[in-house]
């Protein structure tokens, strides 16, 4: 029942600016889109396998494992493009593929580490929830101390501990980090609040070993 109400979307912009052609980069000699695609695939979760692109490259990278490949619109396609704006597009473009109980997987292919094992242990704790009113993020802890600045006054503050109060770290509490490697939700909180996290939020936690993203190009030599 579950698989058959799943759907992952794989938005896949081709005009990067910092990295060109960033999505069809390799890692382990496989571009970022099809680890997506073949985490995805091997998942065997998802009835649909949506990629969402305005590339004629990255919609031949996604033959043999997307079963649609969605054409964005130059709207969705801009550099401030939001993701929710593709998500929506998507969902207003191919109506038939959505019911009021479909649980949407948005997969971000700037994360090389995902695997199958990723989907399918978070598969398993958001089909124990109602996810009409809930989400699922992932991420990894982290127990390092987190500065900022603040902006009225441009002096640097702790955000998570008290400097003469510091703990040592295995008694720090820690903080979870979005990683961007996924996130899940249901299809009928999406369009009403028009945003990925809503509701009552959960995590599934990666390592942060496995939590890099791809948005510069140190990442991607790193």
């Amino acid at each position: 029942y579950f698989q058959d109400q799943s759907i992952a979307i794989i938005p896949a912009r081709g005009g990067s600016t910092r990295i060109k052609n960033k999505n069809l980069q390799k890692v382990g000699g496989t571009s970022l889109l099809k680890n997506s695609l073949i985490a995805c695939k091997e998942s065997n979760l998802f009835k649909e396998i949506i990629v969402s692109t305005d590339s004629l490259d990255i919609a031949n990278e996604s033959e043999d494992f997307a079963s649609i490949v969605h054409k964005r619109s130059k709207v969705t396609s801009s550099s401030i493009s939001s993701t929710e704006s593709v998500i929506s597009e998507v969902i207003n473009d191919l109506p038939k593929l959505f019911t009021e109980r479909t649980l949407i997987y948005l997969i971000q292919c700037t994360s090389p580490f995902l695997t199958e094992k990723d989907l399918k242990e978070s598969f398993n704790i958001i089909r124990n929830k109602n996810y009409d009113y809930s989400c699922l993020i992932a991420g990894y802890f982290t127990k390092k101390f987190i500065w900022m600045k603040n902006a009225e006054t441009n002096i640097w503050e702790p955000i998570n501990y008290i400097p003469n109060k510091r703990p040592r770290s295995q008694d720090h509490e820690s903080l979870f980090i979005e990683n961007g490697a996924f996130y899940a939700f249901g299809l009928s909180n999406f369009i009403l609040t028009k945003c990925r996290i809503h509701g009552e939020v959960d995590v599934f936690s990666m390592e942060e070993l496995r939590s890099i993203d791809i948005d510069e190009k140190a990442d991607l030599d790193y």
